[in-house]
C-alpha cells in the first residue's frame, strides 16, 4: 500500500477522503493549510539484520535501500529510484565515499559533507532533490521553486536544479532569495554566478527570516498564485527543508556515519552514539530523529547555536519566545535563525500528532510571530531528553 502523508495542522480523521501520496507532497512542499507534510504511519522500521547487510555497501547502495523503504514503487519505480540516486552520488562528488567519516580524537569522529560540487553539506540532499521533484512532476504544468537561504542552501539549490536535462529544466525554474547582509562573500558569489537559464538569486535588504516567511506568504496569496497558474501555468513549490523531498535524503547520511562506525570497528551494531549537528532550521536534526526512527541506536542529538541560541533555549527551558529577539549576524550565516521551520514537525511528532495543538501554535498564537512566546511545559520537557545543547 502507497504511504499517505497528513499536514501538521490538519485533522487526519476529517471527513476528507483526498489522501496525499509522495509526489505530492515532493510537488506541493508547503501543504494548503500552511502546514508541514509528515508520513501519516511513521516511518519504516528496519531490523538489526536488515541493517548489518549495509554496512559493507557503499553510500549509493545504502541510499538505495533505506529510500526504497520511503518511496512507493507507484511513485517511483525502483530502478528509476536507482538511476537517480547513483546520478546523484556520483563523479560530482570528490570523494567516492561521498560522506566519509573520520577520526578526530579520542571517541569524537566528523563526518565529512563538504566533497558535494558546492561544499556544502546542503549537496547531500540537493543533488538528489531536483530529480526527485522533476520525477514527480504532473504533465503540462510548469513550475516555480521559491528558495529561502540563509548561505548553503542557495548554491546548492541552484547547483541541483540546474543539473536537470531537456524538457525538466524548462518547465522548472528556481529562484533563490538571501539575506544581502546576512550571507559570507564567498556564499553571495557562488549565488550570483549561476547564469543558467532555469535559476537566479535575489538578493533581500532583510535577514532569513523575512525571506523564509515572505515565501510562505506567497503560498497562501490566492491573487498571486491564481495569476501564476492561469497567466503562465506555473505553480509554485519550495525546496527548502519545509519540502519532504529535501529533509528524506539527509536520513541517508546519519544512517551511513552510523553504518562506517561499525564497518570500521569502532562500535558494534546496537551500540548507541550522540550525533552534533549545528542547528538553524531543524531540518538537520529533524532528519537524525528520522534516521532513529528507522532504527540506528542515536542517544543523544547534540544541537550546536550560536548567539541566537533559539533552540537551545527551548531545549533548556521548553520556551520559544521571540519577544523583542533580534537576529544577530555572525560568523556562521547558515545558523543565523530565529524560525525554526522544521520545529512545527518536532512539536507534532512529541504531541502524538495532535493537529489541533500545532495549528493553535503556529497560526492562532502566532509562534512565529516577533510579539509570540509559549511555554511547553511538561509536554515538550518531558520529551526534549533526547536532545542536548
Amino acid at each position: 500500500m502507497k504511504e499517505t502523508f497528513v499536514s501538521t495542522r490538519c485533522d487526519s480523521t476529517g471527513s476528507s477522503n483526498q489522501k496525499t501520496y509522495f509526489s505530492d507532497v515532493v510537488v506541493e512542499g508547503l501543504a494548503p493549510d500552511g502546514g508541514l507534510y509528515v508520513p501519516k504511519n511513521g516511518f519504516p522500521k528496519i531490523d538489526a539484520r536488515e541493517w548489518l547487510r549495509l554496512i559493507e555497501m557503499s553510500y549509493p547502495e545504502r541510499a538505495l535501500v533505506l529510500l526504497e523503504k520511503c518511496i512507493h514503487p507507484l511513485d517511483i519505480s525502483a530502478l528509476d529510484l536507482r538511476t537517480m540516486i547513483f546520478k546523484a552520488y556520483g563523479s560530482n562528488f570528490s570523494s567516492k565515499a561521498v560522506a566519509p567519516v573520520k577520526h578526530l580524537t579520542h571517541n569524537q569522529y566528523v563526518q565529512e559533507l563538504f566533497h558535494g560540487p558546492t561544499a556544502s553539506f546542503k549537496d547531500l540532499a540537493l543533488q538528489l532533490m531536483p530529480q526527485l521533484f522533476a520525477y514527480c512532476l504532473p504533465p503540462m504544468c510548469n513550475y516555480l521553486i521559491l528558495v529561502a537561504t540563509s548561505g548553503d542552501t542557495g548554491s546548492a539549490v541552484l547547483s541541483g536544479f540546474s543539473r536537470l536535462s531537456g524538457t525538466d529544466r524548462h518547465r522548472t525554474g528556481v529562484l533563490v532569495f538571501f539575506p544581502e547582509e546576512g550571507v559570507s562573500e564567498i556564499q553571495k558569489l557562488q549565488m550570483m554566478s549561476y547564469r543558467e537559464g532555469n535559476a537566479r538569486a535575489v538578493s533581500v535588504r532583510s535577514d532569513f527570516d523575512f525571506c523564509q516567511r515572505n515565501i510562505k506568504r506567497m503560498f497562501g496569496e490566492a491573487e498571486l498564485t491564481g495569476h501564476l497558474a492561469v497567466e503562465y501555468g506555473t505553480v509554485l513549490s519550495t525546496a527548502n527543508s519545509i519540502n519532504w523531498a529535501r529533509l528524506l535524503p539527509q536520513v541517508v547520511y546519519h544512517s551511513s556515519a552510523y553504518l562506517d562506525l561499525c564497518r570500521d570497528g569502532v562500535i558494534k551494531f546496537g551500540e548507541p552514539i550522540d550525533v552534533c549537528i549545528p542547528t538553524g532550521n531543524f531540518g538537520n536534526a529533524m532528519s537524525a530523529v528520522y534516521a532513529k526512527q528507522m532504527g540506528i541506536p542515536i542517544r543523544k542529538v547534540i544541537c550546536a547555536s550560536n548567539h541566537n541560541r533559539v533552540i537551545t533555549d527551548f531545549i533548556a527551558t521548553g520556551e520559544y519566545d521571540l519577544r523583542g529577539r533580534l537576529l544577530m549576524l555572525s560568523h556562521s550565516p547558515a545558523i543565523d535563525i530565529l524560525k525554526s521551520s522544521n520545529l512545527e514537525r518536532f512539536i507534532y511528532h512529541v504531541s502524538d500528532g495532535n493537529s489541533h495543538f500545532v495549528k493553535d501554535l503556529f497560526t492562532l498564537k502566532l509562534l512565529f510571530n516577533h510579539k509570540a512566546m509559549f511555554y511547553s511545559g511538561h509536554l515538550f520537557l518531558s520529551n526534549l531528553h533526547f536532545f542536548q545543547y
